[in-house]
């Protein structure tokens, strides 16, 4: 059981050895609907001083696109608390509620001359382009802080292995790892949102040298080796895990980089099969094949399970938010009853459904639609956090005493 340090009002978990718990975050895909999500969540734990416990993030598609706008806007360093409540979240909303960050409005007349053949075949490195112009994405990878430890998550085509990119390390266990990448921050993020068959693979060329065979139990190096190939093709990250655990924790395995995990799902339902790889251009979301939105469906489903058994088990400490509960919904789940008008300061079980609903594409949203999609966000952080005495999180902080 932890404990709160209160000082200058900023609460403080406290893990039982008395230390400061490293909260470790895993954020989900999801297109501008998860990115928007995701924030409302930064911004309940902003609003408990928490941001500065975070170790490690681990995040997918539209977890590393919101992730890189948080980086940029912040001088590519993590945000204190306060920081993000006065600073970067207004800045991250401006550009996320402005301009699209890949339609046929985004890239305007202008751009369809300038990006040219890239729309055809390289879809992803229009995206990384955009990324820069209309969220403020830039730098490399080795210009971000070497805390919280932040893993950008993609699916390397050629090996259908998690093809994992940080600070000082791109690869995966089957290809091999470099622990010297040279990468622009907007083509990784872009990588790790490139929906297969929508957006399509983002190609990156290699460094012919400083590749390493690692362990792919331990993730230790064994020996020097040569690249199988001079490229590679990095789709979603998603195909592969899209709640970004598999970098954090495994099943049955406790946790990595961290003491206590947020994993903030916000992915989308399944829905009617899909329809031209070309859609997301036309406004109709990012969709793809029924067979992988299926699979993808199902790997989802089974990784919540296990998440969920191993912290029933205690094997690891930490929560599930889920896109689409209601505060309502959270209480129901842990037998809690209140009173009936004690919901009344809360969205709606309505309005949460709305939000899970809303199409996964990377489009700017309306100010009300952003300002909705966040105090889902923050809602759920709240509500289920604050169930869980463990956290170490205060009782109770509501979007109207915050926004």
């Amino acid at each position: 059981m932890s404990t709160n340090s209160v000082a200058d009002g900023t609460v403080t978990s406290i893990a039982p050895d008395g230390g400061a718990r490293r909260i470790g975050l895993a954020l989900s895909g999801g297109g501008v609907r998860a990115a928007t999500f995701h924030l409302g969540v930064l911004r309940r734990l902003a609003a408990a001083g928490a941001l500065e416990q975070v170790s490690v993030i681990s995040t997918v598609s539209g977890g590393s696109l919101v992730t890189a706008a948080v980086f940029a806007a912040a001088g590519m360093k993590w945000p204190s608390s306060k920081d993000f409540i006065e600073n970067v979240y207004p800045v991250v909303r401006s550009r996320m509620t402005s301009r699209d960050l890949f339609s046929l409005e985004a890239i305007g007349w202008r751009g369809l001359a300038e990006f040219n053949i890239d729309l055809v075949r390289n879809r992803a490195s229009v995206l990384a382009r955009l990324l820069e112009r209309n969220w403020g994405v830039s730098g490399t990878l080795a210009d971000l802080p070497d805390a919280p430890h932040w893993l950008i998550n993609t699916t390397c085509f050629e090996t259908g292995k998690n093809w994992r990119f940080a600070k000082r390390e791109m690869g995966d266990w089957s290809f091999g790892r470099h622990y010297a990448p040279e990468v622009a921050l907007s083509v990784v993020a872009a990588a790790s949102a490139a929906v297969p068959y929508v957006i399509g693979a983002m190609r990156l060329s290699l460094p012919a040298a400083g590749w390493w065979e690692t362990d792919p139990a331990t993730g230790k190096q064994v020996r020097s080796c040569e690249p199988p190939r001079s490229e590679v093709r990095l789709w979603d990250g998603g195909a592969y895990d899209n709640m970004g655990l598999e970098a954090i924790t495994k099943p049955g395995k406790g946790l990595r980089h961290c003491d206590f995990l947020i994993c903030s799902d916000a992915s989308g339902p399944l829905v009617a099969p899909g329809r031209s790889p070309f859609a997301a251009l036309f406004g109709h979301g990012l969709t793809s094949p029924r067979l992988f939105d299926v699979a993808g469906d199902q790997i989802r489903a089974l990784r919540s399970r296990v998440l969920i058994a191993d912290i029933a088990s205690k094997t690891i400490d930490g929560v599930l938010l889920r896109m689409g509960n209601s505060v309502r919904t959270v209480d129901v789940k842990n037998n809690r009853a209140r009173p009936v008008d004690y919901y009344d300061r809360f969205q709606t079980d309505e309005q949460a459904t709305v939000a899970l609903r809303h199409p996964t594409d990377l489009k700017a949203l309306s100010i009300p639609a952003f300002d909705a999609l966040a105090r889902h966000g923050f809602e759920i952080a709240d509500a289920t956090l604050t169930t869980y005495a463990a956290t170490g999180f205060p009782k109770s902080h509501y979007w109207e005493d915050r926004a």
